[in-house]
């Protein structure tokens, strides 16, 4: 899903440090779960007073930065490294078409079986490049982009003061949150084109600044001197203008931002509920969605280096992909076999429906892993 820390560009970065793949194996799991608790928390003429709403709510409120987690991990792991263009293109683009086309075509095939749609070759080959296939898939769409910009904020990035980085970080907040809420809700876009300060752009940046330029001091978090490490299993350069903040700051964002959607989406819902369930604050370009991901971001680089990487850490975190890809063949089968998000009530059923269907999967794509030509797919 992002670039792994194992590998060795021309960096002047350290020994890995074990935070990126714990975070994308967390990352993995919160997808799966907004895919079980979305049909609870997005049904149509649902009681949004009753327990059964609210615990789908809490479940989807939690996970929902999970995307967001995705983008600013690979714009932390890309933006701190020199790649050489050619050897970046070759090596992004191999390492995601071909396991995205493999991907597409099954899901077309899938699509053809269950409903018959696609139902021609051609209309497959139109719906791959129009996107996104299948509904989870148009993530694919989105890091490709990202991948085409890397060549342009790399160098930027390197040579960005903090102060242009504010700057950054408030046009993206006007062109994407503001820019939105005006056009959603008053029919008054703002006339100005925004360009790069749109969409999932930020989060690319945000993952970068806040792993290179944002440090946490306290127990179990990093200690630093003159923009020294001194202490800790954090590998990156450090800055010599690094913010540094305090440890309960990730846990006060991950509250501030979980709370902040579930009451959001229950007010919208209750106040100015239409018949259809209003689902903008659910949305990964949400203000509330962002600082649980800034949040869940420092947290896991405060508080996931506190042991060495196991092996099955591992093994999950190179199959993340694959479980990305896969997850959702696997929760269509295990709701044909019963077990589906309304089975039992939502506070139980979310947590294990996303447990088991991550396990699951991670054993078939472990499985297509050790095939020839398996992991060129996964």
């Amino acid at each position: 899903m992002s670039e792994s820390p194992n590998q060795s560009p021309i960096t002047n970065r350290q020994a890995p440090s074990p935070w990126p793949d714990r975070l994308r194996n967390l990352a993995t799991v919160m997808v799966i779960g907004i895919h079980v608790a979305a049909p609870v928390a997005h049904g149509e003429g649902v009681d949004f007073n009753s327990s059964f709403w609210w615990a789908g709510n809490f479940w989807n409120s939690l996970t929902r930065p999970a995307v967001p987690l995705f983008v600013m991990l690979s714009g932390y792991l890309l933006l701190g490294k020199d790649y050489p263009l050619p050897d970046f293109l070759k090596r992004r683009f191999s390492r995601v078409v071909i396991p995205a086309i493999f991907w597409m075509l099954i899901y077309c095939f899938y699509g053809f079986m269950a409903k018959g749609s696609p139902a021609t070759i051609g209309e497959a080959l139109k719906s791959i490049v129009t996107g996104p296939v299948h509904y989870h898939l148009w993530f694919i769409y989105l890091i490709i982009g990202l991948y085409l910009v890397y060549p342009i904020l790399r160098p930027w990035v390197r040579t960005a003061s903090n102060q242009d980085f504010m700057y950054f970080f408030v046009m993206w907040s006007v062109g994407t949150w503001i820019y939105k809420a005006l056009a959603v809700y008053c029919q008054m876009p703002i006339g100005i084109y925004f360009e790069l300060f749109t969409n999932n752009c930020g989060y690319f940046v945000m993952g970068y600044f806040l792993g290179s330029r944002v440090l946490i001091y306290g127990r179990g978090a990093l200690n630093y001197e003159k923009g020294t490490p001194k202490q800790g299993a954090e590998a990156s350069v450090v800055h010599s203008s690094s913010f540094i903040v305090p440890r309960y700051l990730p846990w006060l964002l991950i509250a501030i931002g979980t709370a902040g959607t579930m009451l959001a989406s229950y007010c919208i819902n209750t106040f100015f509920w239409d018949g259809h369930t209003n689902v903008y604050f659910y949305d990964y370009l949400t203000p509330n969605v962002a600082i649980s991901a800034i949040g869940w971001f420092l947290l896991a680089k405060t508080a996931f280096n506190s042991s060495p990487l196991l092996d099955i850490e591992r093994d999950f975190s190179a199959a993340s992909f694959g479980i990305y890809f896969a997850h959702v063949l696997v929760m269509d089968y295990c709701g044909k076999l019963g077990y589906w998000h309304s089975m039992a009530h939502p506070i139980y059923v979310g947590p294990f429906l996303a447990a088991m269907i991550y396990l699951l999967t991670f054993l078939a794509i472990a499985l297509i892993r050790v095939l020839p030509g398996g992991q060129r797919v996964t």
